[in-house]
């Protein structure tokens, strides 16, 4: 922080649809080149993490157990960032399917 204010970055990775593993490499690129540009917050686009167009997709537990894996490893890569970062991914509870922004710190 400095003079109060915090370096705040939007992102917006190349991304694959239901290609979580492809996908959180480029989150991964970009939330690096984020903090290292000074940035302390950065938010990449909503469902990110799968990409927008998965259709019916959504619906499959393989795309969901893959998007919580994908989630919990950019959450590992975030370990040595000091930096507050918001991805977007679909994630199913009770039954639920919701559209969620996952902060990580």
């Amino acid at each position: 922080m400095r003079h109060g204010f915090v370096k705040v970055a939007a992102a917006t990775p190349k991304i694959k649809v239901a290609d979580t593993v492809y996908n959180t490499e480029q989150i991964r690129l970009l939330m690096t080149e984020s903090a290292a540009w000074g940035a302390r917050i950065t938010v990449f686009p909503e469902l990110c993490i799968t990409a927008y167009s998965c259709g019916d997709l959504f619906l499959q537990e393989t795309l969901l157990r893959e998007a919580k894996t994908a989630l919990i490893a950019v959450a590992e890569q975030t370990k040595e960032l000091d930096a507050l970062l918001f991805v977007g991914l679909p994630y199913e509870h009770l039954g639920k399917l919701y559209n969620v922004a996952a902060a990580i710190n």
